[in-house]
Protein backbone atom coordinates (compact mmCIF):
# COMPACT_ATOMS: atom_id res chain seq x y z
CA UNK A 1 0.00 0.00 0.00
CA UNK A 2 1.25 3.58 -0.74
CA UNK A 3 2.57 5.07 2.26
CA UNK A 4 1.34 8.32 0.54
CA UNK A 5 -1.97 6.95 1.52
CA UNK A 6 -1.39 4.41 4.97
CA UNK A 7 0.20 7.49 6.87
CA UNK A 8 -2.78 9.93 6.36
CA UNK A 9 -5.06 6.86 7.20
CA UNK A 10 -3.50 6.02 10.92
CA UNK A 11 -4.99 8.95 12.36
CA UNK A 12 -8.43 7.64 11.70
CA UNK A 13 -8.06 3.64 11.73
CA UNK A 14 -5.05 3.25 14.66
CA UNK A 15 -5.05 -0.79 13.97
CA UNK A 16 -5.15 -0.29 10.06
CA UNK A 17 -1.69 -2.92 9.73
CA UNK A 18 -3.99 -5.00 11.52
CA UNK A 19 -6.99 -4.87 9.10
CA UNK A 20 -5.74 -4.91 5.91
CA UNK A 21 -3.58 -8.38 7.49
CA UNK A 22 -6.88 -9.45 7.98
CA UNK A 23 -8.75 -8.54 4.91
CA UNK A 24 -5.33 -10.04 2.71
CA UNK A 25 -6.25 -13.59 4.56
CA UNK A 26 -7.96 -14.49 1.21
CA UNK A 27 -7.32 -13.10 -1.99
CA UNK A 28 -10.10 -10.58 -3.18
CA UNK A 29 -11.67 -10.85 -6.92
CA UNK A 30 -13.73 -7.86 -8.12
CA UNK A 31 -15.31 -8.60 -11.29
CA UNK A 32 -16.88 -7.05 -14.19
CA UNK A 33 -17.27 -5.94 -17.56
CA UNK A 34 -14.91 -3.65 -17.17
CA UNK A 35 -11.51 -2.89 -14.87
CA UNK A 36 -11.79 0.62 -13.86
CA UNK A 37 -15.20 0.45 -11.90
CA UNK A 38 -13.47 -2.06 -9.56
CA UNK A 39 -9.66 -0.80 -9.39
CA UNK A 40 -9.92 1.31 -5.63
CA UNK A 41 -9.11 -2.23 -3.61
CA UNK A 42 -6.09 -2.37 -5.22
CA UNK A 43 -4.80 0.62 -4.25
CA UNK A 44 -4.86 -0.42 -0.56
CA UNK A 45 -4.66 -4.57 -0.55
CA UNK A 46 -1.64 -5.86 -1.98
CA UNK A 47 -3.90 -9.61 -2.91
CA UNK A 48 -6.47 -8.02 -4.41
CA UNK A 49 -7.33 -8.85 -8.34
CA UNK A 50 -9.51 -7.88 -11.03
CA UNK A 51 -11.22 -10.09 -13.71
CA UNK A 52 -12.83 -7.92 -16.56
CA UNK A 53 -14.43 -9.56 -19.31
CA UNK A 54 -13.70 -6.40 -21.98
CA UNK A 55 -10.00 -6.04 -23.26
CA UNK A 56 -10.72 -1.64 -22.89
CA UNK A 57 -7.64 0.99 -23.32
CA UNK A 58 -8.06 1.33 -19.78
CA UNK A 59 -5.93 -1.67 -19.10
CA UNK A 60 -2.88 -0.01 -20.51
CA UNK A 61 -2.67 2.70 -17.97
CA UNK A 62 -4.10 0.67 -15.07
CA UNK A 63 -1.92 -2.56 -14.99
CA UNK A 64 1.11 -0.79 -13.32
CA UNK A 65 -1.06 -0.65 -10.29
CA UNK A 66 -3.37 -3.58 -10.26
CA UNK A 67 -2.96 -7.38 -10.66
CA UNK A 68 -5.48 -7.35 -14.16
CA UNK A 69 -6.99 -10.79 -15.50
CA UNK A 70 -8.94 -9.89 -19.15
CA UNK A 71 -11.55 -12.84 -20.61
CA UNK A 72 -11.21 -10.75 -23.83
CA UNK A 73 -7.84 -11.10 -24.22
CA UNK A 74 -7.89 -15.28 -24.38
CA UNK A 75 -11.28 -16.47 -24.86
CA UNK A 76 -12.75 -13.24 -27.64
CA UNK A 77 -15.92 -15.74 -28.03
CA UNK A 78 -16.60 -16.05 -24.94
CA UNK A 79 -16.31 -12.49 -24.26
CA UNK A 80 -18.76 -11.59 -26.88
CA UNK A 81 -21.41 -13.38 -25.26
CA UNK A 82 -21.20 -11.69 -21.79
CA UNK A 83 -22.92 -8.45 -21.47
CA UNK A 84 -23.42 -8.21 -17.97
CA UNK A 85 -21.20 -8.74 -14.77
CA UNK A 86 -23.70 -11.42 -13.35
CA UNK A 87 -23.22 -13.56 -17.00
CA UNK A 88 -19.85 -14.18 -15.91
CA UNK A 89 -20.81 -16.85 -13.09
CA UNK A 90 -21.94 -19.31 -15.84
CA UNK A 91 -18.97 -18.74 -17.50
CA UNK A 92 -16.66 -21.69 -18.08
CA UNK A 93 -13.66 -19.45 -18.72
CA UNK A 94 -14.10 -17.67 -15.64
CA UNK A 95 -14.95 -20.93 -13.54
CA UNK A 96 -11.39 -22.15 -14.92
CA UNK A 97 -10.10 -18.66 -14.02
CA UNK A 98 -11.25 -19.68 -10.68
CA UNK A 99 -10.30 -23.12 -9.89
CA UNK A 100 -6.44 -21.84 -10.93
CA UNK A 101 -6.40 -19.66 -7.33
CA UNK A 102 -3.88 -21.10 -5.43
CA UNK A 103 -5.02 -19.28 -2.64
CA UNK A 104 -8.63 -19.39 -1.18
CA UNK A 105 -10.59 -16.28 -2.26
CA UNK A 106 -13.27 -14.12 -1.97
CA UNK A 107 -15.38 -13.00 -5.02
CA UNK A 108 -17.00 -8.97 -3.78
CA UNK A 109 -20.01 -8.70 -5.16
CA UNK A 110 -20.89 -4.73 -6.04
CA UNK A 111 -24.71 -6.09 -6.53
CA UNK A 112 -26.67 -9.12 -5.73
CA UNK A 113 -30.17 -10.33 -7.10
CA UNK A 114 -31.60 -14.02 -6.38
CA UNK A 115 -30.25 -15.29 -9.73
CA UNK A 116 -26.71 -14.44 -8.60
CA UNK A 117 -27.22 -16.08 -5.39
CA UNK A 118 -28.62 -18.63 -6.60
CA UNK A 119 -25.22 -19.40 -9.52
CA UNK A 120 -23.31 -18.54 -6.45
CA UNK A 121 -24.46 -20.96 -4.62
CA UNK A 122 -24.81 -23.69 -7.04
CA UNK A 123 -20.85 -23.44 -7.79
CA UNK A 124 -20.36 -22.84 -3.84
CA UNK A 125 -18.30 -19.69 -3.62
CA UNK A 126 -17.00 -17.74 -1.20
CA UNK A 127 -18.25 -14.32 -1.72
CA UNK A 128 -18.85 -10.64 0.33
CA UNK A 129 -21.75 -8.43 -0.34
CA UNK A 130 -25.56 -8.54 0.85
CA UNK A 131 -28.62 -11.25 0.27
CA UNK A 132 -31.20 -9.80 -1.38
CA UNK A 133 -33.25 -10.31 1.48
CA UNK A 134 -31.67 -7.49 3.26
CA UNK A 135 -32.23 -4.77 1.15
CA UNK A 136 -35.58 -5.99 0.09
CA UNK A 137 -37.86 -3.21 1.60
CA UNK A 138 -35.99 -0.32 -0.63
CA UNK A 139 -35.25 -2.17 -3.75
CA UNK A 140 -38.79 -0.41 -5.55
CA UNK A 141 -39.96 3.08 -4.89
CA UNK A 142 -43.26 2.37 -3.23
CA UNK A 143 -41.39 0.23 -0.77
CA UNK A 144 -38.32 2.78 0.00
CA UNK A 145 -41.52 5.44 0.16
CA UNK A 146 -43.07 3.08 2.97
CA UNK A 147 -39.55 2.79 4.55
CA UNK A 148 -39.53 7.19 4.20
CA UNK A 149 -42.94 7.55 5.31
CA UNK A 150 -42.85 5.31 8.64
CA UNK A 151 -39.70 7.17 9.58
CA UNK A 152 -41.80 10.62 8.85
CA UNK A 153 -39.02 11.72 5.49
CA UNK A 154 -40.13 13.82 3.05
CA UNK A 155 -40.63 11.43 -0.25
CA UNK A 156 -42.68 11.79 -3.74
CA UNK A 157 -46.09 9.99 -3.46
CA UNK A 158 -45.79 6.83 -6.03
CA UNK A 159 -48.52 4.72 -7.01
CA UNK A 160 -48.01 0.89 -8.08
CA UNK A 161 -50.11 -1.03 -10.25
CA UNK A 162 -49.80 -4.67 -11.37
CA UNK A 163 -50.44 -5.61 -15.10
CA UNK A 164 -54.09 -6.60 -14.59
CA UNK A 165 -54.82 -3.40 -12.97
CA UNK A 166 -53.62 -1.25 -15.68
CA UNK A 167 -56.30 -1.80 -17.68
CA UNK A 168 -58.96 -0.58 -15.10
CA UNK A 169 -57.36 2.71 -14.53
CA UNK A 170 -57.20 5.90 -16.55
CA UNK A 171 -55.46 9.36 -16.84
CA UNK A 172 -58.48 11.62 -15.29
CA UNK A 173 -58.11 9.28 -12.89
CA UNK A 174 -54.49 10.14 -11.25
CA UNK A 175 -55.11 13.83 -13.04
CA UNK A 176 -57.35 14.88 -10.21
CA UNK A 177 -55.22 13.02 -7.60
CA UNK A 178 -52.23 15.13 -8.60
CA UNK A 179 -52.99 18.18 -11.07
CA UNK A 180 -49.68 17.89 -12.45
CA UNK A 181 -47.92 15.73 -15.36
CA UNK A 182 -46.51 12.70 -14.23
CA UNK A 183 -44.10 9.92 -15.27
CA UNK A 184 -44.47 6.12 -14.96
CA UNK A 185 -41.43 3.35 -14.81
CA UNK A 186 -42.09 -0.27 -15.98
CA UNK A 187 -40.74 -2.60 -13.44
CA UNK A 188 -38.83 -5.72 -14.27
CA UNK A 189 -38.90 -8.95 -11.75
CA UNK A 190 -34.92 -9.65 -11.87
CA UNK A 191 -33.62 -6.21 -13.38
CA UNK A 192 -36.17 -3.36 -11.39
CA UNK A 193 -36.43 -0.11 -12.93
CA UNK A 194 -36.52 0.97 -16.89
CA UNK A 195 -34.27 3.64 -17.24
CA UNK A 196 -36.71 5.71 -20.05
CA UNK A 197 -39.99 6.42 -18.26
CA UNK A 198 -43.46 7.46 -19.71
CA UNK A 199 -44.03 10.80 -19.70
CA UNK A 200 -47.69 11.15 -19.00
CA UNK A 201 -49.28 14.87 -19.65
CA UNK A 202 -52.64 13.95 -21.41
CA UNK A 203 -55.43 11.27 -22.08
CA UNK A 204 -53.16 10.45 -25.65
CA UNK A 205 -49.78 9.75 -23.67
CA UNK A 206 -51.45 7.14 -21.60
CA UNK A 207 -52.99 5.77 -24.14
CA UNK A 208 -49.99 5.01 -25.72
CA UNK A 209 -48.46 3.68 -22.28
CA UNK A 210 -51.49 1.15 -22.44
CA UNK A 211 -50.48 -0.04 -26.32
CA UNK A 212 -46.86 -0.17 -25.85
CA UNK A 213 -47.52 -2.26 -22.04
CA UNK A 214 -49.79 -4.18 -23.81
CA UNK A 215 -46.92 -5.76 -26.30
CA UNK A 216 -44.51 -6.39 -23.31
CA UNK A 217 -44.64 -9.32 -21.91
CA UNK A 218 -41.62 -9.25 -19.64
CA UNK A 219 -42.62 -6.23 -17.12
CA UNK A 220 -44.15 -7.34 -13.81
CA UNK A 221 -46.10 -3.43 -13.27
CA UNK A 222 -45.25 -0.06 -13.33
CA UNK A 223 -44.84 2.87 -10.50
CA UNK A 224 -46.64 6.10 -11.93
CA UNK A 225 -46.07 9.66 -9.66
CA UNK A 226 -46.15 13.09 -10.04
CA UNK A 227 -42.92 15.28 -12.02
CA UNK A 228 -41.81 17.25 -9.65
CA UNK A 229 -38.70 19.59 -11.06
CA UNK A 230 -35.39 20.47 -8.95
CA UNK A 231 -31.59 19.52 -9.46
CA UNK A 232 -31.01 15.98 -8.95
CA UNK A 233 -28.31 14.92 -6.57
CA UNK A 234 -27.24 11.77 -4.51
CA UNK A 235 -25.38 10.93 -0.98
CA UNK A 236 -23.63 7.63 -0.49
CA UNK A 237 -23.42 5.88 2.79
CA UNK A 238 -22.11 2.71 4.12
CA UNK A 239 -23.49 0.88 6.81
CA UNK A 240 -20.60 0.12 9.71
CA UNK A 241 -20.85 -1.39 13.44
CA UNK A 242 -20.13 2.26 14.57
CA UNK A 243 -23.23 3.93 12.42
CA UNK A 244 -23.75 4.98 8.92
CA UNK A 245 -20.86 7.16 7.09
CA UNK A 246 -22.34 9.45 4.41
CA UNK A 247 -20.50 11.31 1.22
CA UNK A 248 -21.36 15.36 0.79
CA UNK A 249 -24.56 16.13 -1.62
CA UNK A 250 -23.48 15.42 -5.29
CA UNK A 251 -24.74 16.61 -8.18
CA UNK A 252 -25.93 14.39 -10.92
CA UNK A 253 -25.87 15.29 -14.29
CA UNK A 254 -29.13 14.49 -16.38
CA UNK A 255 -29.94 15.34 -19.70
CA UNK A 256 -26.44 17.81 -21.18
CA UNK A 257 -27.65 18.06 -25.06
CA UNK A 258 -24.53 17.35 -25.47
CA UNK A 259 -23.76 14.51 -24.04
CA UNK A 260 -27.53 13.66 -25.48
CA UNK A 261 -26.86 14.37 -28.70
CA UNK A 262 -29.97 14.44 -30.38
CA UNK A 263 -31.06 11.47 -28.12
CA UNK A 264 -34.45 11.53 -26.19
CA UNK A 265 -34.09 12.20 -22.35
CA UNK A 266 -33.76 9.53 -20.40
CA UNK A 267 -33.51 8.78 -16.46
CA UNK A 268 -30.09 7.96 -16.62
CA UNK A 269 -27.28 10.05 -14.47
CA UNK A 270 -24.40 11.19 -16.75
CA UNK A 271 -22.08 11.50 -14.01
CA UNK A 272 -21.39 13.58 -11.02
CA UNK A 273 -20.33 17.10 -10.14
CA UNK A 274 -18.57 16.77 -6.49
CA UNK A 275 -17.56 20.76 -6.28
CA UNK A 276 -21.03 22.09 -7.07
CA UNK A 277 -22.99 23.49 -4.17
CA UNK A 278 -26.09 25.62 -4.81
CA UNK A 279 -28.07 24.57 -1.80
CA UNK A 280 -27.73 25.92 2.03
CA UNK A 281 -26.36 23.89 4.44
CA UNK A 282 -29.78 22.64 6.08
CA UNK A 283 -30.42 20.65 3.04
CA UNK A 284 -27.38 18.99 2.93
CA UNK A 285 -28.16 18.20 6.92
CA UNK A 286 -31.54 17.08 5.85
CA UNK A 287 -30.17 14.44 2.89
CA UNK A 288 -27.58 13.36 5.49
CA UNK A 289 -30.42 12.75 7.65
CA UNK A 290 -32.20 10.77 5.49
CA UNK A 291 -29.55 8.50 4.11
CA UNK A 292 -28.39 7.91 7.57
CA UNK A 293 -31.76 6.33 8.74
CA UNK A 294 -31.97 4.64 5.41
CA UNK A 295 -28.46 3.33 6.57
CA UNK A 296 -30.12 2.28 9.96
CA UNK A 297 -33.15 0.41 8.60
CA UNK A 298 -30.52 -1.73 6.80
CA UNK A 299 -28.80 -2.36 9.15
CA UNK A 300 -31.72 -3.96 11.28
CA UNK A 301 -32.19 -6.17 7.70
CA UNK A 302 -28.45 -7.76 8.22
CA UNK A 303 -27.26 -5.15 5.50
CA UNK A 304 -23.40 -4.32 5.57
CA UNK A 305 -21.49 -1.63 3.43
CA UNK A 306 -22.11 0.26 0.53
CA UNK A 307 -25.70 1.76 -0.72
CA UNK A 308 -26.56 5.00 -2.59
CA UNK A 309 -30.06 7.50 -2.08
CA UNK A 310 -30.68 9.59 -4.84
CA UNK A 311 -32.86 12.95 -4.66
CA UNK A 312 -34.30 15.43 -5.82
CA UNK A 313 -34.18 19.50 -4.75
CA UNK A 314 -36.77 21.66 -5.32
CA UNK A 315 -35.61 25.13 -5.54
CA UNK A 316 -38.54 26.88 -5.63
CA UNK A 317 -40.09 25.27 -2.42
CA UNK A 318 -36.55 25.18 -1.01
CA UNK A 319 -37.42 21.17 0.09
CA UNK A 320 -34.96 17.90 -0.98
CA UNK A 321 -37.13 14.34 -1.66
CA UNK A 322 -35.48 11.34 -1.43
CA UNK A 323 -36.61 9.58 -4.47
CA UNK A 324 -34.62 5.83 -4.88
CA UNK A 325 -32.60 3.67 -3.19
CA UNK A 326 -29.74 2.07 -4.57
CA UNK A 327 -28.29 -1.08 -2.13
CA UNK A 328 -25.42 -1.58 -4.00
CA UNK A 329 -21.66 -0.24 -5.53
CA UNK A 330 -23.04 3.31 -7.12
CA UNK A 331 -22.34 3.60 -10.68
CA UNK A 332 -20.30 6.33 -9.59
CA UNK A 333 -18.89 5.57 -6.57
CA UNK A 334 -14.99 4.63 -7.55
CA UNK A 335 -14.86 8.07 -9.28
CA UNK A 336 -15.94 9.33 -5.67
CA UNK A 337 -13.56 7.43 -3.47
CA UNK A 338 -10.86 8.15 -5.65
CA UNK A 339 -11.32 11.62 -5.15
CA UNK A 340 -11.55 11.20 -1.64
CA UNK A 341 -8.14 9.44 -1.58
CA UNK A 342 -6.51 12.14 -3.65
CA UNK A 343 -8.23 15.26 -1.70
CA UNK A 344 -9.58 14.23 2.02
CA UNK A 345 -6.41 12.16 3.35
CA UNK A 346 -9.55 9.45 4.32
CA UNK A 347 -9.46 5.55 3.66
CA UNK A 348 -12.49 5.14 0.70
CA UNK A 349 -16.07 3.95 1.29
CA UNK A 350 -14.55 0.22 -0.24
CA UNK A 351 -11.77 0.00 2.92
CA UNK A 352 -14.86 0.38 5.20
CA UNK A 353 -17.46 -1.68 3.09
CA UNK A 354 -14.75 -4.81 3.06
CA UNK A 355 -14.77 -4.18 6.66
CA UNK A 356 -18.31 -4.36 7.26
CA UNK A 357 -18.95 -7.44 4.89
CA UNK A 358 -16.13 -9.48 6.34
CA UNK A 359 -17.48 -8.66 10.11
CA UNK A 360 -14.56 -6.97 11.15
CA UNK A 361 -15.35 -4.81 14.00
CA UNK A 362 -11.82 -3.13 14.80
CA UNK A 363 -12.65 0.16 16.53
CA UNK A 364 -11.87 3.89 14.25
CA UNK A 365 -12.60 7.41 14.59
CA UNK A 366 -16.12 7.53 13.11
CA UNK A 367 -16.76 10.72 13.45
CA UNK A 368 -13.64 12.21 12.65
CA UNK A 369 -14.19 9.76 8.97
CA UNK A 370 -17.40 10.27 8.82
CA UNK A 371 -16.01 14.41 8.91
CA UNK A 372 -13.08 14.37 6.09
CA UNK A 373 -15.50 11.84 3.80
CA UNK A 374 -18.23 14.97 3.75
CA UNK A 375 -15.12 17.33 2.50
CA UNK A 376 -16.41 18.62 -0.81
CA UNK A 377 -13.70 19.00 -3.50
CA UNK A 378 -13.26 20.72 -6.98
CA UNK A 379 -13.83 17.66 -9.51
CA UNK A 380 -16.46 16.14 -11.51
CA UNK A 381 -16.46 13.30 -14.03
CA UNK A 382 -19.09 12.96 -17.31
CA UNK A 383 -19.45 10.00 -19.96
CA UNK A 384 -20.08 10.47 -23.30
CA UNK A 385 -23.37 8.20 -24.68
CA UNK A 386 -22.48 5.07 -26.84
CA UNK A 387 -25.88 4.93 -28.43
CA UNK A 388 -25.18 5.34 -32.29
CA UNK A 389 -21.71 3.77 -32.00
CA UNK A 390 -20.97 0.35 -32.72
CA UNK A 391 -17.24 0.03 -33.35
CA UNK A 392 -14.66 2.77 -31.87
CA UNK A 393 -14.29 5.12 -34.76
CA UNK A 394 -10.85 7.20 -33.21
CA UNK A 395 -7.43 5.64 -32.18
CA UNK A 396 -7.64 6.98 -28.49
CA UNK A 397 -5.59 6.45 -25.46
CA UNK A 398 -6.64 6.41 -21.91
CA UNK A 399 -5.12 8.85 -20.06
CA UNK A 400 -4.26 12.71 -19.85
CA UNK A 401 -5.66 15.16 -22.22
CA UNK A 402 -6.36 19.05 -22.99
CA UNK A 403 -8.12 20.72 -25.05
CA UNK A 404 -8.22 23.70 -27.35
CA UNK A 405 -11.71 25.15 -27.96
CA UNK A 406 -9.95 27.75 -30.24
CA UNK A 407 -8.93 25.25 -33.15
CA UNK A 408 -10.51 22.11 -31.65
CA UNK A 409 -7.95 20.27 -30.84
CA UNK A 410 -7.33 17.50 -28.61
CA UNK A 411 -4.02 17.18 -27.12
CA UNK A 412 -2.80 13.29 -25.43
CA UNK A 413 -0.33 14.66 -22.98
CA UNK A 414 0.86 11.37 -20.91
CA UNK A 415 -0.34 8.08 -19.61
CA UNK A 416 -2.21 8.51 -16.06
CA UNK A 417 -5.71 6.95 -14.38
CA UNK A 418 -5.95 8.49 -11.42
CA UNK A 419 -6.52 12.31 -10.22
CA UNK A 420 -3.64 12.65 -8.82
CA UNK A 421 -1.66 12.14 -12.00
CA UNK A 422 -3.64 15.38 -13.30
CA UNK A 423 -1.29 18.32 -12.72
CA UNK A 424 -3.80 21.72 -13.53
CA UNK A 425 -7.18 22.69 -13.79
CA UNK A 426 -6.87 22.57 -17.84
CA UNK A 427 -6.12 19.07 -17.83
CA UNK A 428 -8.32 16.23 -17.63
CA UNK A 429 -8.26 12.18 -17.25
CA UNK A 430 -10.04 10.45 -20.39
CA UNK A 431 -10.80 6.63 -19.94
CA UNK A 432 -13.19 4.62 -17.80
CA UNK A 433 -14.47 1.45 -20.58
CA UNK A 434 -12.71 3.40 -23.09
CA UNK A 435 -13.15 0.84 -26.32
CA UNK A 436 -9.58 0.25 -28.49
CA UNK A 437 -9.46 1.72 -31.89
CA UNK A 438 -12.12 -0.35 -34.11
CA UNK A 439 -13.04 -2.77 -31.15
CA UNK A 440 -16.68 -3.25 -30.54
CA UNK A 441 -18.60 -1.38 -28.13
CA UNK A 442 -19.97 -3.14 -25.36
CA UNK A 443 -23.91 -3.70 -25.79
CA UNK A 444 -26.62 -2.27 -23.24
CA UNK A 445 -24.29 -0.21 -21.21
CA UNK A 446 -24.97 3.49 -21.43
CA UNK A 447 -21.48 4.93 -21.13
CA UNK A 448 -19.02 5.04 -23.74
CA UNK A 449 -16.00 6.23 -21.48
CA UNK A 450 -15.61 9.03 -18.89
CA UNK A 451 -14.14 12.71 -18.70
CA UNK A 452 -13.12 13.15 -15.16
CA UNK A 453 -11.75 17.04 -14.71
CA UNK A 454 -9.76 18.21 -11.11
CA UNK A 455 -12.45 20.79 -11.05
CA UNK A 456 -16.28 21.83 -11.29
CA UNK A 457 -18.05 21.74 -14.23
CA UNK A 458 -21.39 22.07 -13.86
CA UNK A 459 -23.85 25.31 -13.87
CA UNK A 460 -26.95 22.97 -13.40
CA UNK A 461 -28.17 19.33 -13.28
CA UNK A 462 -28.31 19.66 -16.99
CA UNK A 463 -25.64 22.37 -18.10
CA UNK A 464 -22.02 22.34 -18.35
CA UNK A 465 -19.82 25.04 -18.15
CA UNK A 466 -18.80 26.37 -22.30
CA UNK A 467 -15.31 24.75 -22.80
CA UNK A 468 -16.75 21.49 -21.28
CA UNK A 469 -19.83 21.69 -23.74
CA UNK A 470 -17.67 22.43 -26.49
CA UNK A 471 -15.36 19.43 -25.78
CA UNK A 472 -18.23 17.21 -25.66
CA UNK A 473 -20.23 18.09 -28.62
CA UNK A 474 -16.97 17.71 -30.48
CA UNK A 475 -15.95 14.32 -29.08
CA UNK A 476 -19.62 13.21 -29.88
CA UNK A 477 -19.41 14.34 -33.23
CA UNK A 478 -15.91 12.70 -33.97
CA UNK A 479 -17.12 9.50 -32.65
CA UNK A 480 -20.28 9.36 -34.89
CA UNK A 481 -17.88 10.03 -37.79
CA UNK A 482 -19.96 13.03 -38.63
CA UNK A 483 -16.41 15.84 -38.31
CA UNK A 484 -13.02 14.92 -38.03
CA UNK A 485 -10.95 14.96 -35.04
CA UNK A 486 -7.13 16.82 -34.50
CA UNK A 487 -5.55 14.96 -31.79
CA UNK A 488 -1.51 15.97 -30.97
CA UNK A 489 0.74 14.94 -28.57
Amino acid sequence: MDSNFSNGWRSLVPTLSDILQKMQEKTIIGFGLVPYPRIVPALFLQNYVVYAVKDTADLDVLRPHAKIFCLEEKFPKAAAKIHAASYLLGNYAFHAFLKSRRQPFHLLMHRTTEPIIQKLEEHKLDWLGNRPESFQGVWLKTDFYKVLHAAQLPYIETVRLGREEIAGKTFSEFNVKWQQPMVAYRVFPQTGMEQSPFILLDEDDWEDMRQTLSLDEKYSEIQISPIVRGISLSMVGCVTHLGVLTSPLQLQFHNVPEVLHGEDPSRLSFGQDFGFCSWDDHIEKKAQEITEKVGEFLSTKGFHGIFGVDFLYNTEQQKIFATECMPQFTEDLHIYSLMTMAHNNVPPLEFFHIMATLGLKEKFDFAKANAQLKKRFPASHIFLLQKGIETMPIPLRAGVYSFSPENRGLTYLREGAFPWDLKNESEFLMLDSMPRYQQKVIDNVPSLFKLIFPRSIAESSSKVKPDVGELIAMLSQALREEEGLTETQ
